[in-house]
Order: structure tokens, then sequence, then C-alpha cells
């Protein structure tokens, strides 16, 4: 009866009806009733998705027969399937640099190759663990340099109270690369394509790593990330009993057996909270994304909205269906293992050692959960069971809202950056001086970042309803790459801003005349011995 405007990025020859538009290569859409075309990402590709979307520029009467046919599929070249084709449509397959299929290794050979590596690594760094442990060693000709070296290291970093200063950065690290697979952030490859490398070379899947992601169901792969880090925790906590059991065979008098084997599994618990502290946000983001799906439009205008939905990290996965069902039960176990599990750890921790702390009394608990507490003014001594809540919640439970309301994810990130900057500044729980102006700097970092992925979004919202002219009338900037920049601009500013800031505070409480030790250039932390109440 009458017209409308062709859609964003098709093409509309004479006689053209909605099931017969023409798609260019490298969009597709996922129904012919469709008025909405995606663009298709590369995945690491050089203009790979217009080689995996070959589009449909053929004539209306063929292009509406095909269609019937093959449905969403059609815009794909041969050999590939699912949305954005991003399916390799033989089985076995999976997807190579954007744009080529190659067939799945075994998986027998790469659980192999996963066994080979964590026990090629549990060796090494038993091996250098003993070596380093050899003072006479320091004097050889080969292996002496090594070990001086690694002594000065240690000396300038424990000087430097290098560990809070660390934890800040990784946790901002953390957070600030999952922008797009945690909040939908459309945002240019220049900004993800480094971001996701780096988010996937500290990430625990090992089963990406040895094994293509499309070569195993992301159910099997949730699997293998969740306990893979469980068993090595629990190899740790094995060895350092089997070690203390080792020494108390030959001990005399013995002591009590249990209390030997409990001092053994302090003894390395050290390491395995710094493991449980690097790896619990990438894990849990991996059990969150469970909820993670990509909606694409399949309803005509002006109609009610009809959406069909695909997993982000398996688009072989329609959300909403049996299997897809399967995948969360599992996920929801692991919720309990490792975002809820790992909090109660730490604050049950941090519990045990409250007496002992507040007395200036340390024992074996406190020693041995120092990685939690240490680098903390005693009044916030339980700073990082709320160090962990936030990141928890930034990488992981917004992600339960779901992602029809996916820009809701965004403001509540805003408002827990704002907050904990502004509580941050207040109660300033380190130690340090400049351990205090780092941690508001990462968080004012942060919310700079939010800030300006909220402008993106909108940007890009406004840009497909109504163009590009009205979103820079709105916003103020004419293209995204214009808002990415002045983002990354504001965040590097900020860094830098607060880094001279904690030298120059650092420097000034450096030249207060106190007491200092020699090793840390900080005060000394007295502690009451066992049977005495107070000292001079």
């Amino acid at each position: 009866d009458y017209c409308k405007p062709c859609p964003p990025s098709a093409e509309c020859s004479d006689n053209t009806a909605l099931a017969t538009i023409g798609v260019p290569a490298g969009y597709w859409r996922a129904s012919p009733s469709s008025a909405v075309l995606t663009a298709c990402r590369d995945f690491g590709g050089d203009r790979a998705g217009e080689a995996r979307c070959a589009g449909n520029e053929r004539g209306a009467k063929q292009a509406s027969r095909r269609l019937e046919e093959a449905g969403s599929d059609e815009y794909c070249a041969p050999g590939f399937t699912g949305p954005e084709c991003q399916l390799c449509a033989a089985e076995n397959h999976y997807l190579v640099d954007g744009d080529e299929c190659k067939e799945c290794a075994p998986r027998g050979a790469a659980a192999g190759r996963i066994a080979g590596i964590v026990l090629g690594l549990c060796v090494a760094c038993g091996l250098t663990v003993w070596a380093y442990s050899m003072t006479a060693w320091r004097k050889k000709t080969f292996i002496g340099p090594l070990l001086r070296f690694a002594d000065r290291s240690v000396k300038y970093y424990v000087g430097g109270g290098m560990t809070a200063k660390v934890k800040i950065l990784f946790g901002f690290y953390q957070i600030s690369t999952v922008l797009s697979s945690t909040y939908s952030a459309r945002l240019p490859d220049k900004y993800t394509g480094w971001t996701d490398k780096l988010a996937n070379a500290i990430s625990i899947d090992w089963s990406g790593f040895i094994l293509p992601e499309q070569c195993l169901g992301y159910g099997e792969r949730l699997v293998v990330s969740a306990l893979s880090p469980v068993v090595l925790i629990a190899l740790l906590m094995g060895t350092g009993i089997a070690l203390r059991l080792h020494v108390w065979r030959t001990a005399s008098p013995r002591p009590k057996l249990w209390a030997e084997a409990a001092l053994g599994l302090l003894d390395l618990t050290p390491a395995g909270l710094v493991l449980i502290f690097c790896f619990v946000p990438s894990i849990s983001a991996s059990i969150f994304r469970s909820w993670s799906c990509q909606a694409y439009t399949i309803s005509p205008p002006n109609e009610p909205l009809e959406q069909v939905s695909y997993m982000r990290q398996d688009a072989s996965v329609e959300c909403g269906t049996e299997d897809h069902e399967s995948i969360t039960d599992v996920a929801v176990g692991f919720i309990v293992l490792w975002p809820v599990g790992s909090l109660v750890l730490f604050t049950s921790l941090l519990a045990a050692c409250y007496k002992p702390l507040q007395a200036k009394s340390p024992n074996a608990l406190t020693r041995a959960t120092a990685f939690l507490h240490r680098e903390y003014e005693k009044t916030w001594y339980w700073w990082e069971a709320v160090e962990l809540a936030r990141k928890l919640v930034l990488t992981g439970f917004v992600l339960l809202i779901p992602e029809k309301n996916a820009f809701l994810r965004l403001v509540v990130a805003t408002l827990v950056c704002s907050c904990y900057a502004v509580v941050l500044a207040v109660v300033r729980p380190y130690k340090r001086v400049e351990d205090d102006v780092l941690a508001v700097a990462t968080s004012l970092a942060l919310l700079l970042l939010f800030l300006g992925t909220n402008w993106t979004t909108i940007f890009l919202g406004i840009e497909e309803r109504s163009g590009t002219d009205d979103a820079d009338a709105v916003l103020g900037f004419g293209s995204l790459n214009g808002i990415v920049d002045t983002m990354i601009v504001l965040v590097v500013f900020a860094l830098v801003f607060f880094l001279i800031g904690a030298v120059v505070a650092a420097r000034r409480v450096a030249k207060v005349p106190t007491v200092r030790l020699v090793s840390t250039k900080q005060p000394p932390e007295l502690s009451i011995g066992t049977g005495i109440t107070w000292h001079l």
C-alpha cells in the first residue's frame, strides 16, 4: 500500500519488499522479516566479516525463494552458518582468523597437554623455590648471580610495599578488560583488540588455551575452567601437608599429628590465597557469562518486538532452550563454589584473625593470611573482602541483569565506582599514603571508563535510530572513535596526575621525623609476645 525508507546499510532497488532487501557483504540479519542488519565481526581477521557474511545481492524473486529455504544462513558464505556466520558448517571444525575453518584436534591429546603443562609448572615452581632456599649457592659461578639478583629484587619489592600496588593495579586491569564482554559495550577494535588479548592471557580457561573454544561446548569449558584451579590449590595444600608429615616422621619427640598437618596446610596457604585472588574474578565472570546472550531482532518494524538470542560464548546454543538451561544449572553450582565461596573464605579467615591482629599478637594463622591484611590499617584489616566483593559485582553479578536491560548494568557499575571512590577517599584503609592515592586514582579511572562506555552506548543508540547528525547534536561527538579517544586520554591523565600526587605525598611523609625500618622505610609494627601484656 505504501513504501517505507530503506533500512540502514541495506540496498533497496525497485519493487523491493522487506523479505528481499539487498544485504551487502559484511552484514547479516536473523530473519527475512527483520529490518535490522547486523555488521559481522572480524574476530581477529582482516575484513573477515565480509568474507564470512557474503550478503544477498541477487534478484528479488530468487532471494525470496532462497531465504524461505535457508533462513538467515542465506547471507553466509559456503562453509559458514549461525549468527553472524561465525560457526563452521562442518562438524568438529573451528573458526580461525575470522574467515577459515580448521578441524579440531583430538580431545585426549588436548587433555594430555593440559596435564603436562600443569605438572611442568608445578615442578618448575618447586625447583625454583628449592634453589632460592639454598644459601650456599649464592657463591656459585653460574646460578649465584641469578640468586643474588633475586635477593635484590625481593628487597626492593618488600621495601617499596609493591604487593599493595600490584593488587590495586591488577584489580583495575581485571575490571577494565570486561567492558565489551560483560557490559555489551560496542567499542572500536583498537580498544577491544588489545584488551581482549590481555583478558585471555590472564584467564584460567585452560580448555580454550589448549583446544579452540568451538571444539568444546561452553558447559564443558566451564567445568574445566572452574575445577582446574581447585585441583591446583588442592595439590598445593596436599604438598604442604606431605612435607610437614615427612619431617614429623623423623622428629623426636613427635608432636600431635593433626597439629602438624594443620601447620602444613598453613605453610602453602599464602600461595593458595594468591591463586584465588588472581583467578576468582575471571572464573566468576566466565560463570556468569552463562546468562550473557546476544539478541537479534526477527520481528518486522512497527510490530511487537521479537528477538532470538544466542550465547555470546557459544553461538551454537540458543538462549532459553534446554541446552542453555543445562549450562545455567551447572553455572549455579559454580556460583556457590567460586564467587560466593571465595567471599565467604576471605571473610572467615579475616574474622578469625580479628583478635590476634587487634591484640598485636600474631600467630600462625595471621602470618599465613598476611596477603589479605598486611597492607591495611589495623582498623580496616578486613578491607580485602570489600575489594573482592566490588570486583565480583563489576565483573560477574551484573550479568544477572537481563540482556535487554544491558544499559542498567552500566548504571549500576557507574554508581558502584562512584560510591567506592568516595569511601576510599574518606576511610583511607592502606598503611602507605601512596597506596591510598593509587587506589583512589584507579577507582576514578574506572569511573571515567564506565562514563565513556555510557556515552558510546547512547551514541550508538541515537545513531541507529536517527543518524550520526542527531548523535553529534546531543553528545557533541561525531564518531565513536572520538568518544573512545577522549575516554582513554582522560583515564591516562587521571592516572598520571594521581601517580605524581602519590610520589609527592610519599616523599613528604618520609621526611617526617620518626623511627622507621631500613627494609620498608615504614614505622615498625611492634608485636606482643605470648604471655606478655605490655611493652615500652
